[in-house]
């Protein structure tokens, strides 16, 4: 039974890969596959997807990613206006896979379970939008994407992405500056409320960022070495999702 088990879940990861690998890096908005997850990361948090769907007369549409280190938590969220008034809102949150978590088993019909993290779906009045695009404005959203900003995967940083009466919109904020200091937290507390995933949310922190290198780093959680992911804000978007890597 053992010899079989292994074979099966061998199998599904195989399948699963190279379902990922067919769909290549272009982002196709949240998802708990743990494999398209790592392959359209980048280009999802720099909103791609929303950017080229985005067209006039189409309901709004906005993404907000805030990476709390990554290798301890990140959340999402997607937010699509309701043509009756209103919105939807698909929180997500990632962390490390859990493999006693009882809310995701692993099993032979779902061997990534461990590693898909937690989502919920909440229905937004028009208040709740409303308070969301308002703590938006106040955190800066409405002005021009900082250009050359570098955000840190080892680090914290929010980003978000808008289309709205068929204009794309991106801005981003990165730790440690007086800019995120400053809508971080305020943020956070706008978007908690109708995040009904069930994980408590990670605050900021000092975090003490050696410089950065595309080489092995310690991970002081675990002590692997793994490569943090960087990106670079470009024109109205990450310059990684834009195609220009440095």
């Amino acid at each position: 039974m053992a010899i079989s088990f292994n074979k099966r879940f061998i199998w599904r990861i195989m399948v699963l890969g190279v379902a990922a690998l067919g769909a290549g890096c272009a982002a196709i908005g949240p998802t708990d596959n743990p494999f398209l997850r790592s392959l359209t990361w980048d280009r999802y948090v720099g909103g791609d997807d929303i950017a080229r769907a985005c067209a006039p007369g189409q309901p709004a549409v906005y993404r907000l990613v805030y990476n709390a280190v990554e290798r301890e938590q990140q959340r999402t969220y997607d937010i699509h206006e309701l043509p009756e008034g209103g919105a939807m809102l698909e929180a997500r949150v990632v962390g490390p896979a859990n493999l006693n978590d009882s809310r995701n088993p692993i099993s032979l019909q779902d061997p990534l379970a461990p590693w898909r993290g937690q989502s919920a779906m909440y229905r937004l009045s028009d208040a709740d939008f409303a308070k969301i695009k308002s703590a938006l404005t106040e955190a800066g959203f409405e002005q021009a994407a900082p250009k050359g900003l570098f955000l840190r995967g080892d680090s914290f940083f929010w980003t978000a992405s808008a289309c709205r009466n068929g204009e794309f919109h991106f801005h981003a904020w990165g730790s440690p500056s007086p800019e995120f200091d400053r809508m971080a937290v305020p943020l956070l507390e706008a978007v908690l409320p109708y995040d009904k995933t069930g994980v408590p949310a990670r605050r900021p922190y000092e975090v003490a960022l050696p410089p950065y290198s595309i080489y092995l780093m310690n991970d002081p959680a675990t002590g692997r070495r793994y490569i943090p992911r960087r990106f670079q804000v470009g024109d109205n978007g990450l310059q990684y999702s834009q195609g220009t890597i440095n």
